[in-house]
């Protein structure tokens, strides 16, 4: 079986409690976490006992994922990703837009989030999806390129490009440098009625699915786009496994598809990483 460095996604084991991700997901071989705001503040640990936890496991924290309106301006739950970033250290916020806003009247708000977010030493990731109000990889980027910042770029999902009909020819005017990460998973034959429930509850398991996922890490590594990456499937079915099957099929997954496509998904380090 290959090897990878790959980030277990905080949805991938979403309802673990942290040791319990933490232990799975470093026992599977992951060398990276993913956290959402509430799996931090719900976990009842002081901050010196998580760095703790994931230093005793070799785990860094790649992403943060907090769902919010940041074009309305700042928000209280920015002190507490704020805090998690220089008190642990992570790489990236990972944002997506849910709330109805023209796409020209986010350029600003999203310049401001990441002015705000370099303060700590970290990336922005703009994700976009197809249920929400920025749905394909072109609309993404419109509003990073606009924004110009230097920290800000457009995470690729293989779920949200599947069934947002994106293709290999979209990222020709996109910088490699703009790609912050890549989370693989992989769809199902046919799309389902109501994108949100399916994206939520049943994903595949990357390279196991209907999607062209060869294909496009074919392009991702023509293109030379390196970039980290991490494993989300959002599955009622991993859901039902003990946590440690669960991430080990996922890691297995990620590491077999990335193999299979020739593509390496370099090592990364934290906005703390040289304190470490």
């Amino acid at each position: 079986m290959p090897t990878a460095h790959l980030t277990c996604s905080a949805n991938t084991l979403r309802f673990a409690d942290l040791p319990t991700r933490v232990s799975a997901a470093a026992t599977a071989g992951f060398t990276g976490l993913g956290l959402r705001v509430a799996d931090y503040l719900d976990a009842d640990m002081a901050d010196a006992d998580i760095r703790d936890l994931l230093d005793r496991h070799g785990l860094r924290v790649l992403e943060l994922e907090h769902t919010w309106d940041w074009a309305a301006g700042e928000d209280p739950v920015e002190a507490a990703m704020f805090r998690l970033a220089d008190r642990i250290g992570v790489r990236q916020l990972n944002v997506p837009m849910f709330a109805a806003h023209p796409l020209s009247d986010l350029v600003r708000p999203f310049a401001a989030l990441c002015d705000r977010a370099a303060r700590h030493g970290l990336l922005v990731g703009f994700e976009f999806l197809p249920y929400s109000h920025v749905r394909t990889l072109g609309q993404a980027w419109e509003v990073v390129a606009a924004a110009a910042r230097p920290n800000g770029g457009v995470i690729l999902d293989l779920w949200h490009w599947f069934r947002s009909g994106a293709e290999p020819e979209d990222l020709v005017d996109i910088p490699a440098s703009a790609i912050t990460s890549l989370q693989l998973c992989d769809v199902l034959p046919d799309t389902g009625p109501d994108l949100a429930d399916e994206a939520r509850h049943r994903r595949l398991l990357p390279g196991q699915g209907a999607g062209d996922t060869l294909g496009v890490l074919g392009a991702l590594h023509d293109r030379g786009i390196r970039v980290p990456a991490s494993v989300e499937v959002f599955s009622d079915d991993l859901d039902a496994l003990p946590a440690a099957d669960a991430a080990q099929l996922a890691y297995d997954a990620g590491a077999m598809a990335l193999d299979r496509a020739n593509l390496s998904a370099p090592s990364w380090t934290t906005n703390l990483e040289e304190a470490r």
